[in-house]
């Protein structure tokens, strides 16, 4: 049988002979995290509208619920573009849908900036030292987080191009 509640919050309503379902069922559902389906939602405007999250139906006892017909057409065509099948995953591919498997938001100029920065720093180490990211913290400001980040990104694009040039030449 199906859970109708958690944690005292009906997952499921019919309003004006309407299903109605809350986030925590689109969670149940998908398989994706709040977090994910709070950014779906924060995001829709960003998305073509065939693939966008759809807007809220009613808010009950400061309990938002989304017609249900529309999140599951929703989440047919996010899966058909992106690929997953009630995973468990975060919803998305990993990557920027570019190549980049880093991440799934583009990068900020200043991310990207930092993250020249360590790089550059890396390739006159010859090669990652403990305590950089907090170097550059202190250096340049900023906050921690962002140079951990930066510095993890550039080392894992220092260790890829490393493999490429440590690696003889294929015969042919």
């Amino acid at each position: 049988m199906e859970q109708t509640e958690e944690n005292g919050v009906r997952l499921r309503r019919v309003v004006e002979g309407r299903a109605v379902v809350s986030r925590a069922w689109i969670t149940r559902y998908t398989g994706a995290g709040r977090s994910t389906v709070a950014r779906w939602y924060a995001l829709r405007h960003e998305q073509p509208e065939e693939r966008r999250h759809p807007e809220r139906v009613v808010t009950i006892d400061r309990v938002d619920y989304y017609d249900q017909e529309a999140v599951e057409a929703f989440w047919a065509a996010h899966q058909e573009v992106v690929g997953t099948a009630r995973l468990g995953v975060s919803g998305r591919k990993s990557g920027d849908g570019q190549g980049d498997r880093g991440g799934g938001r583009p990068m900020s100029a200043e991310r990207a900036r930092a993250v020249e920065v360590a790089l550059a720093e890396l390739r006159r180490a010859g090669g990652y030292r403990r305590g950089l990211a907090a170097r550059l913290t202190r250096e340049h400001g900023g906050g921690a987080s962002t140079w951990e980040r930066a510095v993890n990104t550039a080392r894992a694009t220092y260790e890829e191009k490393s493999e490429h040039q440590a690696q003889p030449p294929a015969p042919e």
